[in-house]
């Protein structure tokens, strides 16, 4: 008995000692498989000024989509300029930036200053008041797991200084936006950018902007599903001296009203998980929409709060009623058609709870939607009772099938994706380290593959660090994943980021502008015979190698997204005119849509 429970023994730890050399290995495995691919990461770009130093220093212009260090090298070959050439269409926000490069002393209490701009044709003007300055500052990231260009200071928070300084054999780059207003003329504009410094003269550069004859929505086309953690935005917000907890949750709630409204400002939808139930609740919906709130959550269970719907079945039953007044409040306020239930987030796909809890809600309302978020894609010809109450399939881009996705838009599901953590991979991230053209890039492949939404798990994930002083917010070995505005002293503080991320969403609201005129001309082409110049839109509007080759591998050469943005707009332009002759009045025929 004794020399079995010696063998016994022995067996047991022989298996322990295996298990746990098999996964050591691994993990070394691992690790030495993501440094070897960091070793392969290609290098950041040695980019040239394209001016001489004046008074010890030069001063120069850049694209929004350059990424510009300290040491003036940059991430893809740039477009460096003397001067901003810059387009937009009415309601659109345009950036470019302003690069100072100084070389053996300091600059001190440097501003900019703008003129208005003035279209000199027709003396059309865009009042100064409509261009905004700030300056980047720089955060030094981890060296992560997945492989990165570069590990050290990045340029992120945009922080809207009165003035700043520049010290010796630096780069420093201040990002300029334009907006123009929803009733400014078509035309060109011209300006001046004066930069001002101690002991130094004024120094100029000019500033052009083309503005397109057609206005963008205030509303997104596309669908966007980021989550504000309003429970985290105290950590970098401490109790002020001598004030009481009811003037703290006071000043927390307003803060959080400004994160929020900033968002969408940003066209990033929060999610809200509203309670319709409550009417302080629906008008912060109202307030909102003003702002051009498109699509928000519902209730308080589902995949923002862990999954947390009942065990008990009779207890997911009772929450049948509840739901149903959802449904009919939202109704009464018009509301349904922008509404969704999180229902479910990740696990594993044919988990039986999943279509019980999408059952429940159906019984309850037939309007109300459920919306989950898988890494991979349901297939209803393995599992067809599975997800036939799941409205919205939103999956992780780095698990896209495209023939997976295919079935499920043929049997009528709504399809979105989503971002987390970088896999390592070439597929788009909002994390900090990456190519700014990854952020712009996600609403093009939304319109490539006709994806209705994207979401985001956090913008504001702070909790654990101070998020100006060092990019690893997470236990991941990530930077700045979750993260997209910062904790300013006197509100948020938008990110680089974020502004590429807007440009990329208005370059989506460019297509849908144009696709109305596409389904406008395809409803005159048997009439007028215009059959030539819808080959031309559809053309246009089409996503070619040229730009996408798949959902990893896309343009990282900003004047072929910018050339097919601008011809876009061009074509807007072009069919415009031709519809106002041809239809009086066209809402009769956009309305309507393709096919009807």
């Amino acid at each position: 008995m004794r020399k079995k429970t010696s063998y016994l023994r022995i067996l047991f730890w022989g298996m322990l000692v295996g298990i746990l050399a098999t996964s050591m290995a691994g993990i070394v495995a691992y690790k030495a498989y993501h440094s070897y691919r960091a070793m392969l990461a290609p290098k950041r770009f040695d980019a040239v000024s394209p001016v001489e130093p004046r008074e010890g220093f030069k001063l120069f212009t850049a694209s929004s989509l350059d990424r510009i260090f300290k040491d003036g090298k940059t991430l893809v070959k740039p477009l460096f300029s003397n001067v901003a050439n810059i387009s937009a269409a009415r309601n659109e926000y345009e950036s470019f930036q302003l690069v100072i490069q100084t070389q053996d002393a300091s600059l001190r209490q440097v501003a900019l200053d703008f003129s208005d701009l003035l279209d000199p044709t027709t003396g059309a003007r865009i009042d100064k008041g409509n261009i905004t300055w700030r300056v980047e500052g720089y955060v030094p990231t981890v060296k992560p797991y997945y492989p990165v260009k570069f590990v050290g200071e990045w340029p992120d928070p945009l922080l809207p200084l009165k003035d700043f300084d520049v010290p010796a054999q630096t780069t420093q780059p201040v990002w300029v936006t334009v907006y123009v207003p929803k009733e400014t003329p078509a035309g060109r504009y011209r300006g001046t950018v004066w930069l001002r410094t101690e002991g130094k003269s004024p120094r100029e550069i000019e500033l052009d902007l083309r503005v397109f004859d057609f206005t963008l929505p205030k509303e997104s086309s596309l669908k966007t599903a980021f989550d504000l953690y309003r429970h985290v935005t105290p950590s970098r917000y401490p109790h002020r001296e001598h004030e009481n907890e009811i003037a703290y949750q006071a000043r927390m709630e307003d803060l959080n009203e400004q994160f929020t409204v900033m968002m969408l400002q940003y066209r990033m939808n929060p999610i809200l998980n509203i309670d319709p139930t409550k009417p302080e609740e629906l008008a912060r919906v109202d307030r909102y929409r003003w702002f051009g709130l498109n699509n928000f959550s519902v209730g308080r269970k589902g995949g923002t709060f862990q999954n947390n719907w009942p065990e008990d079945e009779d207890q997911l039953e009772s929450l049948e009623g509840l739901y149903c007044a959802y449904g009919e409040i939202l109704t009464l306020n018009n509301l349904l058609d922008f509404t969704y239930l999180y229902t479910w987030d990740e696990g594993d796909i044919g988990n039986p709870k999943v279509p019980k809890v999408c059952s429940m809600v159906h019984r309850a309302h037939s309007g109300l939607k459920n919306m989950v978020c898988y890494h991979g894609f349901w297939d209803p010809q393995e599992m067809p009772e599975w997800g036939k109450d799941i409205d919205i399939w939103c999956f992780n881009v780095d698990e896209f099938v495209e023939s997976k996705m295919r079935k499920l838009q043929e049997i009528g599901k709504e399809i979105w994706m989503y971002v987390s953590g970088p896999s390592g991979g070439t597929t788009p991230n909002l994390a900090m380290d990456f190519e700014s053209m990854d952020y712009r890039i996600i609403p093009w492949l939304c319109w490539k593959y006709d994806i209705r939404g994207f979401l985001y798990w956090c913008v504001n994930w702070w909790e654990k660090v101070d998020p100006f002083s060092s990019a690893a917010n997470t236990k991941w070995e990530q930077n700045a994943n979750g993260l997209l505005f910062y904790p300013g002293q006197d509100g948020p503080v938008a990110s680089l980021r974020a502004e590429v991320w807007r440009d990329g969403m208005e370059d989506y609201e460019y297509t849908q502008t144009l696709l109305a005129n596409l389904w406008a001309f395809e409803k005159l082409a048997p009439e007028t015979g215009y059959q030539g110049l819808i080959r031309e839109i559809k053309l246009v509007l089409t996503m070619d190698e040229s730009l996408i080759r798949s959902m990893s591998d896309y343009t990282r050469d900003q004047e072929v997204l910018l050339r097919r943005r601008n011809a876009i707009a061009e074509k807007i332009e072009e069919t415009d005119q031709m519809l106002k002759k041809l239809l009086s009045p066209k809402q009769k025929i956009l309305d309507t849509g393709p096919g009807q």
